[in-house]
């Protein structure tokens, strides 16, 4: 039988939310959840699962959108309530999840043995398109929560179980990583390498295009992931050189940052303070709570490395560049501060965009 592991050892974060980890032959594991409010957050919980005979795994984040979708959506056993927001999230996570579940199978032998890679591809083929299989499996897990009466006046803005969606799908082969990146809304995927330094996958659900204005001005989301509306789900393909890191995070972990240079800051410094995948979760864990205002949610994953030892110091002399060039400090709120946060983002913007998709369109 086909061995998946989905996540890894969950413990608390000294002071700040819920860390995961995990480690196999590799592969490294981090997630990070966080709650603005104690027992109100709307983020799910961070997605990690990896399938060991195909070495293919996924990392996933979904943001539940607390303004439109506000309105209580259930009652918990012990009485709490919930949102549509709160409930939208976890049922498009254990969607995603089972999505990619039944995609593994399909890949799989009677005898529970990989296919071989032509094999697979002919398997896949028969089947639909990822992201249609995906967001037909996304509108079903939706669809078994009845919406409330609407009422005879309804904003525009108001969605029922609405989220966010940001999920790398990878498969690893000799010297690379054969990507597929999911997304809906402004969660983002990112990859994180040496050479690279932090390169965005996704880009965002928003009429505003640039990374640092979206910083700014928080602007509406254009699509995400809702029972009640059409909404679609966005796919970019690409290989990855190994060894790399891939990173999915809400807007809580780079939407609250000077810059978007000032996200990978946090990554890297967190990282060369850690001793092992543990650390690192829980370093990143006190950070973003001590600089965000809004849930937080990240997952990530390390493909290629011998250990953490090895990660760390592969980023070593990129985290002391990042620090000299771009220093964690809180700028003012004036002329200076934007002046130095445009030169910041027009440094850091060629490397950061090298391998964001053109558009933000559907897959």
């Amino acid at each position: 039988m086909t061995e998946v592991r989905v996540r890894g050892v969950a413990v608390g974060a000294p002071g700040a939310g819920t860390i995961w980890h995990y480690r196999d032959e590799g592969v490294m594991a981090v997630g990070v959840w966080t709650e603005r409010l104690d027992g109100r957050g709307e983020d799910a919980e961070p997605l990690f699962a990896h399938r060991v005979p195909a070495a293919e795994g996924i990392v996933g984040v979904f943001d539940g959108l607390g303004g439109s979708g506000a309105g209580a959506a259930c009652e918990l056993r012990d009485g709490t309530r919930r949102s549509g927001a709160w409930v939208g999230a976890r049922l498009v996570r254990s969607g995603v999840l089972s999505w990619f579940l039944d995609a593994a199978a399909r890949t799989t032998s009677t005898d529970g043995t990989t296919l071989a890679d032509g094999e697979a591809r002919e398997a896949a083929a028969a089947g639909a398109k990822p992201t249609e299989a995906l967001r037909t499996r996304l509108v079903e897990v939706l669809a078994d929560v009845p919406a409330p009466p609407r009422s005879k006046i309804v904003s525009r803005m108001r969605r029922w179980l609405p989220t966010t969606m940001a999920a790398a799908h990878y498969r690893l082969g000799g010297e690379q990583a054969e990507c597929r990146v999911l997304w809906a809304g402004d969660s983002r995927a990112y990859a994180l390498s040496r050479g690279g330094g932090l390169q965005a996958l996704t880009r965002d659900h928003t009429d505003e295009t640039d990374s640092l204005q979206q910083l700014v001005q928080d602007p509406p989301m254009t699509n995400v992931i809702c029972a009640d509306q059409e909404f679609t789900i966005a796919e970019h393909v690409l290989l990855l050189p190994l060894p790399c890191v891939l990173v999915c995070a809400t807007d809580g972990f780079f939407g609250y940052v000077e810059t978007p240079a000032h996200f990978e800051c946090h990554l890297l410094s967190t990282l060369r303070a850690a001793a092992d995948e543990r650390e690192w979760a829980e370093r990143l864990a006190r950070q973003v709570s001590g600089y965000t205002g809004d849930d937080a949610s990240l997952s990530l994953a390390a493909l290629g490395y011998a250990g953490f030892a090895e990660l760390r110091e592969s980023f070593a002399a990129r985290s002391q560049e990042m620090e000299a060039r771009y220093p964690l400090v809180r700028a003012a709120e004036d002329g200076a501060d934007r002046e130095w946060r445009a030169r910041t983002w027009e440094d850091y913007r060629p490397d950061y965009e090298r391998l964001m998709p053109a558009t933000a369109g559907p897959g």
